[in-house]
């Protein structure tokens, strides 16, 4: 007691009279240590730093060369592209798609943004029989896709890939095994291989029916099946006519559930995400070592009442599960991490390196969100690596917010497509998330995520000039707020009792500028669906709202600005329909027209001028393309 009283008098005549009269010399070497270690703690050492000039020269010449840029922007959302795959590719009540996930395929020469999504069995809706929960419906069937940027003329999700069996127009896309054993919601056990024909998928009015052919399952021989009769609490195992010693039992089928089992040493992303490699489906894991031991790191942990936070965390292993089969196979993509190298050592089987990882898997990859976050709130406070300017807490940046839906809140890491402000490398797959100064609304600097080959993992910051402001997405939002035709569209969706949802905001590099992308969904009383009805773009303090992208770049560039290869208005099928891009080309000239006339009664001229412009772009076009095809 004496020794403690004591030591903490000393202690505060020393921070009172020896250290707070000169804290920063008495501190410095501390916060230097504090400032190295987190860095490197969170992988944060190696962060290029490039200014981005954030120029205001943007032109319909620029929108145009960069197609592959806008032809993935991400005009439909995860939740009603979900809810869709569910009401349209679901085909039976028993199957589920979970969830959605994004990725990237070579699709027709480009690089080409996706939605996937796996339908599996839920098992909750399957027939409350021993056999058929355990011995017929043994498995999903196939996947959804469709491409981010494309919706149908509804403004719902163009779809790709779907349908059973699956069908697809996409080489890279088709599945020569669609059969989903291992998945999200396969929580329960099968037995296959039994004397009851496993039913496969649907067939119109006839179901087809199956055997399995991997190797994956333990045999139930007699004492097999009476040691998992006691496992499962199920006599049914034990005497079933059905089951012979050919027979195999899958009891750890949660892909989740299964890594975690194997390997139960490693922190694990919550949500696998699915991908086609050569014709088959796989899970793939982002796999995490941390520790809450790293010297002077600053902790980070969502619980801030966690005993253990942890203050070093590296994304080093992906692990990749056969959906067919169940194989997992653990890989090191982080050689450097020293935890990853000693499970090696100690698991030389299990772990294996990165160049083992089949080449078509490694294009599929994804720098995980989860991670990103983690680095860019850390690095919010971390950037500084001055020490008078850390301790004085001089340049403290936030993550940036938006509008989503219809509430404030802050933005998520977003997986994008373009080409980087200062590369000639083409176009390539990244995450990113933009930052504000702390307290403040305009952009100070955005944060990428590189995926791609041999640049997987390397962190950019972007930082914008310090002489003039740059719109952060708050400031883009509060325009969109004060646009009076935006604004009466919305009251009027809002009176007539259906409801909107603004998108995530997305901030788009384009050479030296910034452009701004919002999808704006409809969804009625009796439609369960939300619908893209509107798209928002906005350029310095310009603002274009129209029900495409297409005609809302038109709008704010003219030109050619608009005559990008993508499908987001309302085209669908193949390109070279020719009665399609007639029909839209029609729909957009008589919405040229309508708000012209609107534009002409409000005594906008301004406006009447614009829209007459694009009138008259819209007729020359579709007399081309009646041209063309009456010549065909």
């Amino acid at each position: 007691i004496a020794v403690g009283i004591l030591g903490t008098g000393v202690g505060l005549l020393v921070q009172n009279f020896v250290v707070s009269p000169d804290e920063i010399a008495k501190e410095s070497k501390y916060l230097e240590r504090n400032i190295e270690y987190t860095q490197y703690a969170y992988d944060l050492q190696d962060v290029t730093i490039k200014p981005f000039a954030a120029s205001n020269d943007l032109t319909s010449e620029d929108i145009q060369n960069n197609d592959p840029t806008i032809s993935n922007i991400r005009i439909n959302d995860y939740t009603p592209t979900n809810t869709f795959y569910n009401q349209t590719q679901s085909i039976r009540q028993y199957y589920r798609f979970n969830d959605v996930d994004i990725d990237r395929y070579d699709i027709n020469g480009s690089i080409t943004q996706t939605y996937l999504s796996a339908r599996e069995i839920d098992e909750e809706k399957i027939s409350n029989t021993w056999i058929n929960k355990h011995l017929k419906y043994t498995h999903g069937y196939g996947v959804a896709v469709s491409q981010v940027d494309t919706v149908t003329s509804s403004g719902q999700p163009d779809v790709v890939e779907g349908n059973i069996p699956p069908e697809t127009n996409v080489t890279e896309l088709k599945i020569d095994r669609p059969e989903i054993y291992f998945g999200e919601l396969s929580k329960d056990y099968v037995i296959v291989n039994t004397k009851e024909a496993e039913f496969d998928y649907p067939d119109g009015s006839e179901n087809k029916y199956t055997e399995y052919e991997g190797k994956t399952g333990i045999k139930l021989n007699l004492l097999n099946r009476i040691l998992f009769a006691m496992r499962e609490g199920s006599v049914n195992i034990l005497v079933s006519s059905n089951i012979t010693s050919q027979s195999k039992i899958m009891y750890i089928r949660s892909v989740v559930d299964r890594v975690e089992k194997i390997m139960p040493y490693l922190a694990y992303e919550e949500d696998p995400y699915m991908t086609i490699v050569d014709g088959k489906l796989y899970w793939i894991l982002d796999a995490y070592t941390t520790s809450s031991k790293y010297p002077y790191s600053e902790p980070y942990n969502s619980d801030p009442n966690a005993l253990n936070p942890t203050n070093y965390i590296r994304n080093s292993i992906k692990v990749v599960v056969d959906a067919y089969d169940g194989s997992t196979n653990f890989y090191i993509v982080d050689e450097t991490d020293p935890i990853a190298q000693t499970y090696q050592k100690i698991y030389p089987k299990l772990f294996k390196s990165y160049s083992d990882i089949p080449e078509e898997m490694r294009s599929h990859l994804r720098y995980p969100n989860a991670m990103f976050k983690i680095q860019a709130q850390v690095y919010s406070k971390y950037h500084m690596d001055e020490v008078k300017v850390f301790y004085q807490k001089e340049d403290l940046w936030d993550i940036a917010h938006q509008i989503y839906g219809t509430e404030d809140v802050e933005m998520d890491p977003s997986y994008y497509v373009f080409n980087l402000p200062d590369t000639e490398e083409g176009a390539e797959f990244i995450n990113m998330v933009p930052f504000t100064p702390k307290s403040k609304q305009n952009m100070t600097a955005i944060m990428m995520g590189r995926n791609d080959g041999d640049n997987y993992g390397q962190l950019i910051v972007y930082t914008m000039p310090k002489n003039k402001t740059i719109y952060g997405p708050m400031q883009i939002e509060a325009q969109i707020d004060q646009n009076t035709e935006i604004s009466k569209e919305f009251s009027l969706w809002k009176s007539s009792g259906t409801s909107y949802k603004r998108g995530d905001l997305f901030v788009i590099p384009i050479g030296t500028s910034l452009m701004y992308v919002e999808p704006v969904y409809l969804e009625a009383t009796n439609q369960a669906i939300p619908e893209v009805k509107r798209v928002i773009v906005a350029y310095q303090d310009k603002i274009a709202y129209e029900p495409t992208l297409s005609e809302a770049l038109l709008s704010l560039f003219g030109g050619s600005a608009g005559d990008h290869e993508n499908k987001i208005d309302g085209v669908g099928g193949d390109e070279g329909d020719t009665s399609d891009d007639v029909k839209s080309l029609i729909q957009k000239a008589q919405n040229a027209y309508d708000k012209a006339i609107e534009a002409q009664k409000n005594g906008d001229w301004e406006g009447y001028g614009k829209y007459i412009k694009q009138l008259e772009n819209y007729l020359t076009k579709l007399t081309n393309e009646s041209g063309a095809g009456a010549d065909t």
